[in-house]
């Protein structure tokens, strides 16, 4: 059956009008410079203790004495090396497995402490990406909505890069503690001058840590999820989402994969409390071939890959929010998805859910998964027109294969992605954030409604 659909979505991020009736382009975005937070930047305390300069002199020493020095400065290297391991070890040790890349995932390789290959203007080549959108300024037109994204670069610090202004800015600084090839995922919350971003990562010591920042500051603070010692394959995927008031609790859940046993494991957070509580064990998962949380329409959504079957699953949540012992439960099967590694990115806009993923030729397809539950389908030979919008037919729900979607743009094998959907302007936009040679990150954007009319790719500055 042949349907016509809207991508089109005024909550997920607000409309914005600009001077002279303009609907194409944002005006300035204002943002406020007071940081939310003012403590002491993660940054300093990660970063190396500075060196005194020693200025040498020539002279003789007979033999013992050198042998009597030579011995006290060993002993010495070997209390502060002590002094520095002991400091601050809540979580387990690192493996002393290299992080050198293997023969079926990308990275630089290295030695446990410092990358093989760095060059200031190049991405960790397999980065994950993570990417929000918001506007900072509430019930105003004449804000744009500003995009943030967050990667590794190829020293294997996390930095962001945002989008305000009309233009990418040069990325900041977040943090040096990550497991090079982490996974990373974020949320935002608040309103205002008070939004908060929110960046989940895998620390070098492979556990599971959240910080918290200001949108208009470069302060970051550490947020609870690491008080709960959660080690993890920093090679697979997490997906967190904010759902905001569930029970009078501003909530937000995350999925994580356990590294036994293909379990993906939930975790709910309670605003009140601060707090991370375990949930729910989703089975089956593909701990590396991707996985995206979803919420919208009072329902939560998990895609994932089936670890037996390598294809595209859906679990769904249709009352966690309002009931809490809601149970996750199975629904519509999706396509084959044939890639070890890789990953899965999902943009609301409206009915549609749009699921972009990689296909075993490293080719980012998107799925549209749409209506409500219980009657959700997949729409597939997507097409659209200049008059007439969206269409596409709707695939059985009762197949045990899914439509694999339309293809968007190449890849890198085992690449990771992401998807914002936001304005510019008045016109809703989907911005899909991915790597094309394994130094980069690209940007494709379309317009909702104008399914398969992708704008030429751009680059995102990487560095600064």
């Amino acid at each position: 059956m042949e349907v016509y659909y809207q991508e089109y979505d005024p909550n997920c991020a607000p409309q914005v009008g600009v001077p002279g009736g303009s609907d194409k382009e944002a005006v300035k975005a204002t943002v406020s410079t007071a940081a939310v937070y003012k403590p002491s930047r993660l940054s300093d305390s990660l970063s190396p203790s500075p060196r005194p300069f020693w200025k040498r002199k020539q002279f003789a020493i007979p033999a013992i004495v050198l042998t009597t020095v030579f011995i006290a400065v060993t002993i010495a290297v070997g209390l502060v090396v002590g002094l520095r391991n002991a400091k601050g070890a809540t979580s387990p040790p690192p493996s002393s497995s290299s992080p050198s890349s293997s023969p079926d995932r990308p990275g630089y390789g290295g030695g446990p402490n410092k990358p093989k290959t760095v060059d200031d203007s190049w991405a960790y080549n397999g980065t994950a990406i993570s990417s929000l959108t918001y506007s900072p300024v509430r019930d105003q037109d004449s804000v744009g909505t500003n995009y943030v994204v967050f990667y590794q670069h190829s020293n294997w610090e996390i930095r962001r890069s945002t989008w305000n202004n009309s233009q990418w800015h040069d990325s900041s600084f977040v943090t040096r503690d990550a497991h090079p090839g982490t996974p990373l995922s974020s949320y935002w919350e608040g309103e205002g001058d008070d939004i908060r971003l929110n960046l989940v990562y895998v620390d070098k010591n492979r556990v599971l840590q959240e910080i918290r920042g200001s949108h208009s500051g470069n302060d970051w603070i550490n947020g609870t999820l690491g008080e709960l010692s959660l080690v993890v394959d920093p090679q697979s995927a997490i997906s967190v989402q904010y759902v905001g008031g569930c029970r009078d609790v501003n909530t937000a859940w995350l999925i994580y994969h356990a590294g036994k046993n293909n379990e993906a494991r939930v975790l709910y957070w309670n605003a009140r409390t601060d707090r991370w509580l375990a949930g729910e064990t989703i089975e089956d998962v593909s701990a590396t071939a991707g996985s995206s949380g979803q919420a919208s329409d009072g329902t939560w959504r998990y895609y994932y890959v089936s670890k037996k079957t390598q294809q595209l699953n859906v679990v769904i949540c249709p009352d966690c929010c309002s009931k809490p012992n809601t149970k996750w439960e199975q629904d519509i099967n999706g396509p084959q998805v044939a890639s070890k590694y890789g990953g899965i990115a999902v943009a609301n806009v409206g009915a549609p859910r749009l699921l972009y993923y990689f296909d075993d030729k490293a080719i980012i397809r998107e799925l549209n998964n749409t209506y409500k539950y219980p009657d959700e389908a997949w729409i597939e030979d997507v097409s659209s027109t200049l008059s007439d919008g969206n269409r596409g037919m709707k695939s059985d729900t009762n197949a045990t294969v899914g439509p694999e979607g339309y293809r968007v743009i190449s890849s890198v094998p085992n690449g990771r992605m992401s998807m914002a959907a936001g304005f510019r302007g008045k016109i809703q936009q989907l911005w899909l954030f991915y790597q094309s040679n394994g130094t980069d990150i690209k940007i494709l954007t379309r317009d909702a409604d104008a399914a398969g009319r992708w704008s030429p790719p751009a680059s995102l500055k990487i560095g600064g």
